[in-house]
């Protein structure tokens, strides 16, 4: 890289950072504010945007063709683990093969699955991915599928215009149109549904949780270091990551930790 593209890229990523900082701070405060703004949702999404621009500072200076999911994947597990660390008292946790597991003293409470998007799948094929997971993760390390949990952190490339339309009525010309805000409500019913028809765990209301309806962390990511506008997602989908909170305290409740 010539001294003049090394400086713009210098640049670019000291602004993206920068930006991050800000976002980061409005949602904070926005959140002591008023405690009716979802800030838990927004600071966990500005928290995986990072995650984005960290890696590409990684691939630029170690002269990589493409990110590292591997690394994305572990990085992103312990963020959420450091997002939930400072919301839940008395838990200890462990990232270990793709998976942050949550401990009370000695007893598991519960093993998480961070999954970015599910755009490498079929919107019907959600519950057989989960079903792959659960399956998985029960032959190597004897986990009961009622221990899991997963966070899906965007909806973008994940959505089938036709299986849209089966279960909502809604006839768009492809599945990320749904994402678009006067959608809002029809994609929270098509999201309910599919998490209802869900069988590979056994409670999955209590089990699967969304973040982004269609705005990707690492498209925002991409939108910061090239110095465009980025638009925060407009809302975010249910359950989302503060009902994950209030779900991982009744187990903790369970398991007798008062803590």
């Amino acid at each position: 890289m010539g001294t003049e593209k090394a400086g713009r890229w210098a640049k670019s990523l000291r602004d993206a950072y920068s930006r991050l900082e800000c976002l980061t701070d409005e949602c904070a405060r926005q959140g002591q504010e008023d405690e009716r703004q979802p800030s838990a949702e927004a600071l966990l999404f500005l928290a995986l945007v990072r995650i984005y621009v960290e890696e590409e500072e990684i691939r630029v200076r170690q002269k990589l063709k493409r990110k590292s999911s591997q690394r994305i994947s572990r990085v992103m597990h312990e963020r959420v683990g450091e997002f939930l660390a400072g919301r839940l008292a008395g838990l200890s946790f462990q990232v270990m093969d793709g998976l942050l597991f949550l401990w009370s003293k000695d007893q598991l409470v519960a093993a998480l699955k961070c999954i970015p998007d599910l755009g490498s799948y079929d919107t019907p094929s959600w519950n057989a991915t989960l079903a792959r997971f659960a399956k998985q993760y029960q032959k190597r390390y004897k986990l009961s599928p009622d221990k899991l949990l997963f966070v899906v952190c965007s909806l973008a490339k994940s959505l089938d215009a036709a299986h849209a339309k089966e279960l909502t009525g809604i006839e768009v010309r492809c599945g990320t149109a749904l994402t678009a805000p006067r959608y809002q409500e029809a994609l929270q019913t098509y999201v309910s549904k599919c998490v209802a028809a869900m069988d590979a765990i056994p409670a999955p209301f209590q089990q699967v949780y969304f973040l982004s309806p269609g705005v990707h962390p690492n498209a925002f990511a991409c939108h910061l270091l090239r110095g465009e506008r980025a638009l925060m997602p407009d809302g975010w989908l249910a359950p989302s990551v503060s009902e994950l909170v209030q779900y991982i305290q009744s187990r903790l409740c369970y398991t007798g930790d008062d803590s």
